[in-house]
This record gives structure tokens, sequence and C-alpha cells, in this order.
């Protein structure tokens, strides 16, 4: 299996570098920085996702890396956040349709639907995305250790809530209600991982948890 997995990720890497399509996918990277960083993230998602169609995990992450790394760091990118965000990347590579290995095999075992288990998959999974946006707008989770890593890891880990809870959970029996109080989680919990002033976000936090608290007296008194 590792030999396979070496003969893989080095005729994939002779293909791009061969066809050139680093230098490409860079121009393309330094171009969309022109624009704002989520545009050139934006770039290097897809770039990454169209890898996770074919490849496993580990040879995602590192031809990604490879390509995404040298242009997003020459403007500025720290290269711990271009690496984590490589990282998340490659293992949401796994869930990438229409190719997703670990939805095929789960439903193999559980004898349902693939395109169901794979919908499902992705829903549980989502807070992959917010991981991927935190690691550029709360640098410090993976670049200070110590007190500032601690508070990013808080506002990541409760917009990662709000967002989970905005899809998977129910909030009222009326279908009208139920998604408004979803799109205002949804919204509260945007505010959470972008705003830049730490404070506001720190606020924020507060109507998440009064989110969920909502929803677990709901449960008990259902």
């Amino acid at each position: 299996d590792l030999t396979l997995l070496l003969a893989t990720l080095s005729i994939m890497t002779g293909a791009l570098v061969i066809t050139g399509v680093p230098t490409k996918i860079g121009a393309i990277l330094i171009a969309a920085a022109g624009v704002n960083l989520a545009a050139m993230a934006i770039v290097a998602f897809f770039f990454g996702a169209l890898l996770g169609t074919g490849l496993p995990p580990a040879p995602t992450y590192i031809i990604t890396a490879l390509v995404i790394a040298p242009p997003m760091i020459r403007v500025g990118v720290d290269p711990w956040v271009v690496h984590f965000f490589a990282f998340v990347l490659a293992v949401w590579g796994e869930l990438t349709p229409p190719t997703s290995v670990a939805a095929a095999i789960t439903a193999k075992i559980a004898e349902t639907s693939f395109m169901q288990t794979l919908f499902r998959a992705i829903t549980i999974c989502v807070s992959l995305f917010v991981l991927m946006a935190g690691v550029f707008t709360r640098p410090e989770l993976v670049l200070e250790p110590g007190i500032a890593q601690i508070g990013a890891m808080l506002l990541v880990m409760t917009a990662t809530i709000g967002v989970t809870f905005s899809i998977q959970a129910r909030f009222s029996d009326h279908r009208a209600l139920d998604l408004l109080l979803r799109v205002v989680l949804a919204a509260i919990a945007s505010v959470v991982l972008f705003h830049p002033d730490q404070r506001v976000a720190a606020l924020a936090c507060v109507p998440v948890g009064l989110f969920v608290a909502y929803w677990i007296l709901r449960r008990r008194h259902a």
C-alpha cells in the first residue's frame, strides 16, 4: 500500500510540475490576492478539493501545499496558516463528491444510498469549513501558543458550535420560524468567526450560548 501511495504521489507530482500547473495556479492565486485574501483561499480550496476527488488525504495535502504555499507565503500569509489550511482541506477531500471513498464504504456497510450518506457526511463535517476559515481569521490558533491561542480556540469552537446547530438543530415546530432562527444563529456564528474585533466576537458568543441552552431545554421538555 505504501509503495502504491508513493508511486501515485510521484506520478501526480511529476505530472503537475511538467505541465506547469503549480506556476499557473500560483499566478491565479497571486491575481486573486489582488482582490482579497478570501478570493485567494477560495481558489486554493477548489484546487485542493479537485485533488481530493482522486487522491487520499496524505498526497492531497502534500501536492496542495506544494502548489499553494509559495504564492500565499509570498503575499504575507504565515506558513503555519497555509499548511494547516492545506491539511484540513486534505481531510475534506475524503468527502468531496462524487468520489468520496469514505461515504461509499459507509453506505456499503450501512446498506444505504450513497448520495444520502454523502450528503449526511458533509452536513456532519461542516465544522471543517469553519476550521479552514478560522486559520485565516484567527491565525493565533496555529501561531501563538499561550493565552492568545486559547482565546482564538474558544472563538473558533463557538463559531463551529453555532454553525453546526444552525444546520443540525431544530428550534421550533413551525418551519418558517425554525428557518429564521437557524439563519440568525448562522449569522451570529459568522460574526464570532469573522469579526476583526475580538471583543465584538466574544460578545457574539453569548447569543450562541443562549441558542444552545434553549435547544437543550426544548429537548428536555419535548
